[in-house]
């Protein structure tokens, strides 16, 4: 959480204003690296190689689209952020 934090601040420092882009940003970038350190798995997903298999897609740039939507969804609906 600490990380997260560290991340988003200074984004909304340089724009001067806050706004919802550094929640997706910022949650997309730690599921990025913690699933390409194998720290993290993808939420909602069985099995990321196969996903891949089927759509092309490949497995951390679906973990970074997964942490990326929670994180906005959060941010959007609970923290009411506007983009």
């Amino acid at each position: 959480m600490y990380l997260y934090h560290a991340m988003q601040c200074p984004m909304e420092g340089i724009h001067g204003r806050t706004s919802l882009w550094h929640n997706i940003i910022s949650g997309g970038t730690i599921g990025f690296f913690g699933y390409t350190s194998g720290r993290l798995g993808i939420p909602f997903i069985g099995n990321p190689e196969l996903i891949f298999y089927k759509t092309g897609i490949p497995p951390y740039i679906l973990a970074f689209t997964v942490y990326g939507t929670l994180s906005g969804l959060l941010a959007g609906g609970l923290g009411n952020k506007r983009f």
